[in-house]
């Protein structure tokens, strides 16, 4: 879980940036929560634990969601938002020298891009929890995903093609490709197991 959070890529968009911090963070937390509902047997702490994972999963989808209406062509900040660049460590980092010998920043890539062509992306074996097929979303308890630096846990994924959710069905077994895609971790690619 560490890793996974430590090298979140980041855009520079304060919002954007904050935004997938959270989801990381808070997966983290649904993470943690299912795993005490599954293993614990303290009554207090599996009850902490559901409302951990209820309170938590809501929250997940405010910012998904959030996070769809911010890549819209016609979305507008808040009218007293202020820009970005002007917040009070913007401000502390013009006033201080600039290095010499600092490299440049490398430009973000698109917001749509892939990190690799999805046929080189590994397969990773799951077992199917849960179908969304009005959401095109699976959830799916997973081994680890060398590509996304992920941690084996159950999560919800976007499919990239809605078609290929109709295929399956809660407890199949499965071969998948996920990766980070206009900054949602998607199924690529997905294959029953034999």
């Amino acid at each position: 879980m560490n890793n996974r959070f430590k090298d979140l890529k980041l855009t520079g968009d304060p919002d954007k940036d904050f935004a997938a911090l959270l989801i990381a963070h808070h997966e983290d937390l649904v993470f943690l929560a299912k795993t005490q509902l599954e293993y614990g047997g303290d009554r207090q702490l599996r009850q902490l634990a559901q409302r951990l994972e209820d309170e938590t999963g809501k929250q997940i989808s405010e910012l998904k969601e959030w996070q769809v209406r911010s890549r819209q062509a016609d979305y507008k900040a808040q009218p007293d938002q202020p820009p970005h660049g002007s917040g009070p460590l913007d401000r502390q980092a013009q006033a201080a020298p600039t290095s010499p010998s600092a490299p440049p920043a490398s430009p973000p890539a698109p917001a749509g891009a892939s990190a690799q062509p999805a046929a080189n992306l590994p397969l990773v074996a799951g077992k199917v929890e849960s179908v969304d097929t009005a959401q095109g979303k699976l959830t799916i308890e997973h081994g680890p995903i060398p590509n996304l630096n992920m941690d084996g846990m159950t999560m919800v994924f976007r499919a990239a093609d809605p078609a290929m959710v109709r295929t399956i069905k809660k407890g199949d077994r499965i071969q998948f490709s996920a990766d980070r895609v206009n900054g949602q971790i998607t199924v690529t690619r997905i294959q029953k197991s034999r």
